[in-house]
């Protein structure tokens, strides 16, 4: 008589498929959440480090270091339990969540845009105030358009980054992949199955991701996204 055990348990996967789809679900909500909230945040972040203002300039600094140096797994949990400590604040699991991932990646993307900023030739911005644009209008018309395209490959794989780091969020409860996963293991006592089956999702999720970016980039650089120099003459029309 065979008692051998299969390798791979497919009947308990699609019992549990449910589960692992929402827990999916869920865990894409959260990172693409937080990226959006991380990109606005990052934004701002950047432009206070390109400010003349030397407060606003140390703000930013002491910001970016800050949520840069700090583990995702110390963040989560300091906004999920040390904020309900020390002021009151009792935040729902996945709103903690995605605060949490959003304020460690607008860290990392706040570089990504100063970097981005400084990388459009300067020539540009001179030739810009040159016919009357003022500060606001070259960085609205001349300098964003050119940075947003220069970083939106950084911010492809910080998002990715985002999908992957949804895993943490299973120690304060969230309901993503990687906690439907774990439970369902520990009920069917099939480890394997369900993590691969979890990493498999990541996967599909990053791939998605990355070929999402990449028809971005391909179709920006068709319709001329870049070219300043038209950005420039256009806008010039209307001083």
């Amino acid at each position: 008589m065979d008692n051998s055990v299969p390798i791979f348990d497919f009947a308990a996967i699609w019992t549990s498929r449910t589960l692992l789809l929402e827990g999916f679900g869920i865990a894409m909500f959260c990172a693409t959440a937080a990226i959006i909230l991380a990109m606005i945040i990052g934004l701002l972040i950047a432009l206070m480090r390109l400010s003349n203002s030397r407060f606003l300039r140390g703000f930013a600094f002491v910001y970016t270091q800050l949520f840069r140096g700090v583990p995702l797994y110390v963040l989560v949990i300091w906004v999920y339990f040390g904020l309900a400590i020390v002021a009151n604040i009792n935040l729902p699991k996945i709103p903690a969540g995605i605060i949490t991932l959003a304020l460690l990646n607008s860290g990392y993307l706040s570089e990504t845009f100063r970097s981005g900023i400084l990388a459009v030739n300067i020539g540009q911005s001179e030739a810009a105030a040159a016919i009357g644009l003022t500060k606001r209008q070259i960085k609205r018309y001349i300098v964003l358009p050119q940075a947003f395209r220069i970083v939106l490959a950084p911010s492809g794989n910080q998002f990715v980054d985002a999908i992957k780091d949804t895993a943490i969020l299973s120690i304060i409860g969230v309901p993503e992949l990687m906690r439907m996963a774990q439970q369902q293991a520990d009920l069917f006592y099939r480890p394997f199955e369900f993590y691969t089956t979890a990493g498999i999702l990541y996967f599909i999720a990053v791939m998605g991701v990355t070929k999402l970016f990449s028809f971005i980039e391909k179709k920006m650089n068709r319709i001329g996204f870049t070219n300043g120099s038209q950005k420039l003459a256009n806008v010039g029309e209307y001083i």
